[in-house]
C-alpha cells in the first residue's frame, strides 16, 4: 500500500473525529496526537523512501489525462518533513496559547487547523496541476474561518480580503494558466524536464505571468496583500500561514511549475526574467515597507514576503546552487519565521506588547522569548553562524555560476534592509531601559516557549550538521 492514501485518509478520519468531540476539551491533546502521528507518517516515508517515492496513484479520471492522482518525489519529502513537523510543534503551542488567551470554540479552531493541513499534505504528494488546484482552493477556504477566528469586524474585513485576493488570483489567473497549458500539452501531470515538448517564448511568458500570479500564496507583488492582511489572525494562525503550510505551499507550487512543467531546458532557452524580474522587485519593496511597519507581525509579514521571494530567484536563476539554496531556504525560512511569530505571540500573550517601540527592556523579563526573537532575526538576516547565512550563501554561488551578477546588488541591499528592521528588535529588547508602560501578566510561561526552544535548538543544530542535508539535496534534487 502507498503511504500517501492511508496518511491523507488518517487526516480525513481524524477531522471527523475532532468535529464528533468538538465540545470536549480533551480536543486539543486529540489534535496534538493527530499531528504528531502525522509527523510519524513523515518520518517513516523519510526512513523508506526507496520504498514509497515516485509510486504515482490515480484515484479518480476526471477527463482524459486529467485526474486527481498523488505522487511523492524528494522535493515533496523535504516539504513533507518540514510540514508536518513544525505543525506537531505549533500544535502544543497553541494548545496553550488559545488557554492563556482565553479564546473560544477550540473545537472549531482545531478543526480548520486539521482541514488546513490535510489540504497541504495532499498539495505535498500531487502528481498533477489539476489535483494541486483542488487541494490549493481548498486550503484557502479551509483558512479563512482561521483568519476570522475572533469574529470582531476587524477580522471579517480582513477575511474578505484574503478570499478575494486568493480565490480571485486562482481563479483569473491560475486556472486559465492550467487550461492553456493542458490544451498546448494534453497533460498537466509534474514531468521530469516538463511537459513542453517544443516552446514558443511569447506563450511561455504568458504562461509565467499567469502562474506567478495565479499562485497569490507566494505573495509575490503586488498580489501580496493578503498577507499582513490576515495578521488579525491569532498567533498559531500566523505560524500556519508563514511557516507550516500557506506561503511554503506556493512556493512549493511554483518551484513544481518551474521544474516539472515549464522545465529547466525551456526556461533556459526562453529565459526566467520575468521570475528574476518579479522576485527581485517584490524582495526590495517588501523590506522597504517593513521598515515602517511598527507592529511586530506586520514586520514579520513582510519579511516573509521578502524571503519568500529569495526561494523563487534562486530556482529561477537555473543554476544548481541556486536551486540548492530554494530548497534550503524552505526549511530555513520556516524555521526562523515560526520562531519568530511563536515568540512574538508569546510576548503578546504575558505583557500585551503588540508594537516594536513597546519592546525596550523586555530581555530583562522574558530572557527565553527574546533569546529566540534574536535567534530568528539572525536567521531571517542570514548571519553566521545561523542556517539562514547557509541558504544566502548558496544563493550567492549561484548567481555567480549563473554569471547573473547584477542580482548580487540585490542580495546586499536586502540583506542591509533585513538588518535595518530586524536589529531593532534585539536593541530595544537589549539595550533600552524598561518599558513601564506594559506590564507582564505572569511570569514567562514555559509551556507555552517550550516548542518555541525546541525549534530553536533543531535550527542551531542544523547548522553544525548539514553535511547529510546538503548531500541528500543535491543527489536528489539538484543533479536529478
Amino acid at each position: 500500500m502507498i503511504l500517501m492514501i492511508p496518511h491523507l485518509s488518517f487526516l480525513l478520519f481524524s477531522i471527523f473525529l475532532l468535529y464528533l468531540i468538538r465540545n470536549k476539551s480533551s480536543a486539543g491533546l486529540i489534535h496534538i496526537l493527530v499531528s504528531f502521528i502525522s509527523f510519524l507518517f513523515a518520518i517513516y516515508t523519510l526512513i523508506n523512501k526507496n520504498i514509497f517515492l515516485y509510486k504515482e496513484i490515480n484515484v479518480i479520471e476526471v477527463l482524459e489525462n486529467i485526474t486527481i492522482s498523488f505522487n511523492l518525489d524528494y522535493l515533496g519529502l523535504v516539504f513533507l518533513i518540514v510540514s508536518n513537523g513544525l505543525w506537531f510543534m505549533t500544535s502544543i503551542y497553541t494548545n496553550r496559547y488559545l488557554k492563556l488567551n482565553n479564546y473560544q470554540s477550540h473545537g472549531k479552531f482545531f478543526i480548520f487547523f486539521l482541514i488546513s493541513m490535510m489540504s497541504t499534505n495532499a498539495i505535498i504528494y500531487s502528481a498533477n496541476l489539476f489535483t494541486t488546484f483542488i487541494f490549493y482552493e481548498i486550503l484557502t477556504i479551509a483558512t479563512y474561518p482561521l483568519v476570522t477566528f475572533k469574529s470582531d469586524e476587524k477580522s471579517i474585513s480582513s477575511g474578505k480580503k484574503y478570499l478575494y485576493y486568493l480565490l480571485g488570483t486562482s481563479i483569473i489567473f491560475l486556472l486559465p494558466a492550467i487550461i492553456i497549458t493542458y490544451n498546448v500539452t494534453g497533460t498537466l501531470t509534474y514531468t521530469e524536464n516538463g511537459i513542453f515538448p517544443t516552446y514558443d517564448s511569447n506563450l511561455i511568458n504568458i504562461l509565467i505571468i499567469l502562474f506567478l500570479f495565479g499562485v497569490a500564496k507566494s505573495a509575490i507583488m503586488p498580489f501580496h496583500k493578503w498577507l499582513p492582511t490576515a495578521m488579525v489572525a491569532p498567533t498559531p494562525v500566523s505560524a500556519l500561514l508563514h511557516a507550516v503550510a500557506v506561503v511554503k505551499s506556493g512556493v512549493y507550487i511554483l518551484i513544481k511549475i518551474i521544474i516539472y512543467i515549464f522545465g529547466l531546458n525551456v526556461l533556459k532557452n526562453t529565459g526566467s526574467d520575468l521570475f528574476i524580474l518579479f522576485a527581485s522587485l517584490t524582495i526590495i519593496l517588501s523590506s522597504i515597507i517593513a521598515l515602517k511597519q511598527d507592529s511586530i507581525k506586520l514586520r514579520l509579514a513582510y519579511s516573509t514576503i521578502g524571503q519568500l521571494s529569495y526561494i523563487i530567484l534562486g530556482v529561477a536563476i537555473l543554476a544548481p546552487y541556486s536551486i540548492l539554496a530554494s530548497v534550503l531556504h524552505i526549511i530555513f525560512h520556516a524555521l526562523g519565521k515560526i520562531t519568530l511569530f511563536l515568540a512574538s505571540g508569546s510576548i503578546t500573550t504575558q505583557t500585551g506588547i503588540k508594537n516594536v517601540t513597546d519592546m525596550d527592556g523586555l530581555s530583562s523579563r522574558l530572557p527565553y522569548t527574546c533569546l529566540l526573537m534574536s535567534l530568528g532575526a539572525f536567521i531571517m538576516v542570514g548571519l553566521p553562524p545561523t542556517i539562514g547565512f547557509i541558504s544566502k550563501w548558496y544563493l550567492v554561488i549561484g548567481i555567480i555560476e549563473s554569471n547573473k551578477l547584477y542580482l548580487l546588488t540585490i542580495i546586499i541591499v536586502s540583506t542591509i534592509l533585513n538588518a535595518s528592521y530586524y536589529f531593532p528588535i534585539i536593541y530595544r529588547s537589549y539595550f533600552m531601559p524598561k518599558n513601564i508602560r506594559s506590564k507582564v501578566k505572569n511570569e514567562e510561561d514555559m509551556q507555552l516557549i517550550t516548542p518555541v526552544i525546541i525549534i530553536g535548538l533543531i535550527s542551531i543544530i542544523l547548522f553544525f550538521n548539514l553535511d547529510s542535508i546538503i548531500m541528500f539535496l543535491e543527489e536528489s534534487i539538484i543533479l536529478k
